[in-house]
């Protein structure tokens, strides 16, 4: 009888934990069945999916706020069906996820509009005139050589033998013509200071033409000349004596001096406009100096040897004048007055190939000691005067 009553127990209780089993396949089956067919529309509609995660993402949020533990009716399932038939688990559901695709946009850039600060409100200092920088240390100083202490160089140098073509320059008792006096001598410098193969010498004009003053200072400029050393022969009928100077630009000294200026400045071809920027380079501390010291150099060596040949020759020194053509050229400048060939006597000696030569030796060896001397600095001594100083 035990036997038995187990047996139909057994039986009985088998029978209904099958129809549980059917029971909740019937459940699981009825709630999937809605959730492929949202799957198989939102294949067909993305939107549908964007919906669905909506609603979701808003019932989570509203779960999490409540502080409420919330469950699908299939977390109901899962557990009741582990609660039954845990050696029946229910079947996997695959859920494809749409990708969404980024919809393309265009950024614009909102204008940034700045604000000016007063200079207080970001620090700036307040500006002390006394603690400006001084210049004039360098620039108004007599002793300072600004070629030394900036060690500038020389590289190209331009000789400009006056006059030329239809300008023939001052004329000689025996008609002897500057312009072809002065074109030997620089056609003969030019070779003498190539000799070194330092320098690049360039002359205004190689032959007899016409060049105005404006055509030879655009020439030393656009060349990007470092020195101009304009050559000429004087006529001073009023002296009894040959007279060699050197000038370098600046206002006239006398009434001599002027007249001079106004002949070499004659047709200078030089127009209002130009001359207003010409007249900018007045105070160029740089050009003054070296001029002086160029002209110092030639003149030194032009007189101390020409005296050689005439005892009677006569030093004019180094003068300044309103030459229009050094005042246009930007590099150091000269203008050599090398002797008067209205002396009968010196006009014979020009006349010889030979003495023009000796001549340009003369001038070379003044423009050779300036450029050795040009990076050297002269300051005053306690005993001895000036010494040297590189």
């Amino acid at each position: 009888m035990l036997t038995r009553k187990t047996t139909v127990s057994k039986r009985s209780k088998g029978a209904m934990l099958r129809g549980v089993y059917e029971e909740n396949l019937k459940i699981a089956s009825d709630r999937y069945e809605p959730a492929q067919a949202a799957r198989r529309e939102s294949r067909r509609n993305p939107h549908v999916w964007l919906v669905l995660t909506a609603f979701l993402a808003v019932g989570l949020g509203l779960s999490v706020f409540s502080g409420k533990k919330s469950e699908s009716p299939v977390s109901v399932v899962d557990r009741r069906q582990e609660q039954t038939v845990s050696s029946a688990p229910l079947p996997a559901i695959e859920i494809e996820v749409p990708v969404p695709v980024p919809v393309p946009f265009e950024k614009s850039t909102p204008p940034v509009s700045y604000v000016l600060m007063p200079s207080e409100s970001i620090g700036f200092a307040p500006l002390n005139q006394e603690e400006l920088l001084d210049y004039s240390l360098i620039l108004n100083n007599d002793q300072v050589r600004l070629s030394a202490i900036f060690g500038l160089d020389v590289q190209t140098i331009v000789i400009d033998p006056g006059h030329g073509g239809k300008d023939p320059g001052a004329i000689g008792v025996l008609k002897t013509k500057e312009k072809d006096i002065v074109l030997d001598i620089a056609g003969r410098l030019q070779k003498k200071l190539k000799q070194s193969g330092k320098y690049n010498v360039l002359l205004t004009r190689g032959g007899d033409s016409t060049v105005s003053l404006a055509e030879r200072v655009d020439f030393a400029n656009v060349g990007r000349t470092d020195l101009f050393i304009s050559l000429h022969v004087n006529a001073l009928p009023q002296k009894k004596i040959n007279v060699t100077e050197t000038y370098y630009y600046g206002p006239p000294s006398d009434s001599e001096t002027l007249r001079l200026a106004e002949q070499e400045n004659r047709g200078s071809g030089v127009l209002t406009k130009d001359f207003e920027e010409m007249i900018k380079k007045i105070g160029n501390t740089f050009k003054e100096q070296e001029s002086v010291n160029l002209a110092s150099a030639i003149q030194y060596s032009l007189f101390t040897n020409v005296k050689k040949y005439d005892k009677d020759i006569a030093d004019a020194g180094i003068k300044y004048a309103p030459f229009v053509v050094l005042l246009g050229v930007d590099a150091p400048s000269v203008l050599v007055e090398i002797s008067c060939i209205s002396k009968k006597q010196e006009e014979l000696k020009l006349n010889m190939p030979a003495y023009r030569n000796e001549i340009t030796s003369f001038l070379a060896e003044g423009i050779i000691n300036y450029l050795a001397k040009r990076n050297i600095h002269f300051v005053k001594g306690d005993e001895n005067g000036e010494k040297e100083r590189s």
